[in-house]
């Protein structure tokens, strides 16, 4: 027993030393023995290096054995936490670097372009609209015509710029004519406000202030069209819009003539008038704005002076002349008119406005009231009204943003997942001209009943359908006094990107 306990004894002696010389060499490596491994050539962070650090040598080879052991660990769970924190930054840049190539052009009906920082887009913009009509007399003798024609056909751009700022131009070529219709900066960096430069729809109504791809008819309400020719509709101005709550918008501005309006149109050219100017302000209130149930209220102005009406002989000063279509422009035909009215020094105009979304009913009307202020003869005022109801088929609702409807997305695409959108709608519009002081024209008013029926392939076209049965009383289309009735059957297919 004695031998074998020797025996072990000097065993233990002999491997003593070796063991002890290997613990020295692992907590004294140097950086040329750690690169010439793998795994120590990633170094831990400075912060790592500093919580982790060899344990003092302690004398006992088994005890400082452990100790670098135990230290070497430590070191490779750091560097380890390191790798994984470096491994989720790369995905994360990767990600990133995804989602800039997929912002940097995205294609629906047309491509939107934008550079890495998304401080710049641009993206074409156009509208195309190719209507049919067919007219049926039934009472006078104006013949109207048949045919067809293209309602809008506009063509433009739209984008951001330096993170702040909106842009838009925009021209119409249809009617063989060239107009421009939007052409404004909008700076957006103040909160909850949008301020407008540039040729741009002043402040109105719900249907003029609605975006031309939205709407239910084929054409808006006459008086809409009357009174917005007169003092709203696309200016050159400023405006300012607030939005302090979702359901709350203000809307204010400065306006001069629209962009088309001649110059030069008398002779001698020192005869032009000048041009004209004024203020129009809106605003909306929805009490009620939940998913698929909206009540909305507005009230809307304007003032305007320094008006001239165009004529054969020229621009007429302090003049103002008022009429539109029986709800179709494929005729040019106007069974509304007041004639050109002389001595006009300035327009006041009030209207009112409601709405109501009710799951797939819609619901909607407005009506006006414009005062002409006449120099040297007695005042005059006009009014009309409209009202409507439209009701989703096939279960959609109706969306409202900032005041104005907004696009109708089908639950089913044509084409895609099923046969689209489908919509009926009925009108009354009125607009009663009657008080003109023309003699030709007095008494003159018209009324429409529309029943239209629309196909929404997708969001961005769609098929319309509209049946008008109008009627008016001593119309510019007959001789003075007599009535004008017919019916129109008229169809519009509708593109925007």
């Amino acid at each position: 027993m004695r031998i074998l306990l020797l025996a072990g004894a000097s065993l233990l002696a002999l491997a003593t030393p070796a063991w002890a010389q290997e613990g020295e060499d692992l907590t004294t490596t140097t950086p040329d023995q750690a690169d010439a491994s793998p795994i120590d050539t990633l170094e831990p962070s400075e912060q790592d290096s500093q919580q982790v650090q060899a344990a003092k040598p302690t004398g006992d080879p088994v005890l400082d054995r452990l100790n670098a052991l135990e230290t070497r660990v430590k070191q490779l769970e750091a560097r380890n936490a390191e790798l994984e924190q470096q491994a989720e930054l790369n995905e994360g840049r990767l990600q990133t670097v995804e989602t800039r190539a997929a912002k940097a052009a995205q294609f629906s009906w047309a491509p939107t372009i934008s550079e890495p920082t998304g401080q710049f887009t641009f993206k074409p913009r156009g509208v195309v609209e190719a209507d049919a009509a067919a007219f049926f007399e039934r009472e006078g003798g104006y013949d109207y015509n048949n045919g067809t024609a293209f309602r809008r056909a506009r063509l433009g751009f739209e984008g951001t710029a330096f993170k702040w700022w909106n842009y838009r131009v925009e021209v119409d070529f249809a009617g063989n004519a060239v107009n421009i219709t939007d052409a404004y900066l909008q700076y957006t960096k103040i909160p909850k406000t949008v301020l407008t430069l540039g040729q741009h729809k002043a402040p109105f109504g719900l249907e003029s202030n609605n975006s031309d791809n939205y709407n239910i008819f084929l054409e808006r309400g006459m008086f809409t069209n009357a009174f917005g020719n007169a003092g709203a509709e696309r200016r050159i101005g400023i405006s300012a819009a607030y939005a302090p709550r979702e359901n709350l918008n203000l809307a204010v501005g400065l306006f001069g003539d629209n962009e088309s309006v001649s110059r030069s149109t008398n002779t001698p050219v020192t005869d032009t008038p000048d041009e004209s100017w004024g203020v129009n302000g809106r605003a909306t209130w929805e009490p009620v704005f939940d998913a698929g149930k909206i009540v909305h209220l507005g009230v809307s102005g304007y003032y305007r002076t320094a008006l001239k009406v165009a004529n054969a002989a020229g621009d007429v000063e302090d003049a103002v002349r008022l009429s539109d279509r029986p709800n179709i422009r494929v005729d040019n035909g106007n069974i509304a008119d007041s004639g050109i009215i002389p001595d006009v020094e300035s327009l006041r105009y009030g209207g009112l406005e409601a709405a109501g979304v009710f799951g797939p009913l819609t619901v909607a009307g407005e009506a006006g009231r414009l005062w002409l202020d006449r120099n040297g003869f007695a005042d005059e005022h006009f009014t009309g009204f409209y009202g409507y109801a439209a009701y989703m088929l096939t279960g959609e609702t109706r969306p409202f943003r900032g005041g104005n409807f907004d696009r109708v997305r089908p639950f089913r695409e044509l084409g895609k997942d099923g046969l689209g959108a489908f919509e009926v709608a009925l009108r009354y519009d009125h607009l009663d001209l009657s008080s003109t002081p023309l003699p030709a024209r007095a008494g003159n008013e018209a009324s429409s009943v529309t029943l239209g029926l629309n196909w929404y392939f997708n969001p961005f076209a769609k098929l319309m359908f509209n049946w008008v049965r109008f009627w008016g009383d001593n119309t510019p289309l007959d001789p003075v006094g007599s009535e004008t009735k017919g019916d129109v059957v008229a169809t519009r297919l509708h593109l925007d990107f």
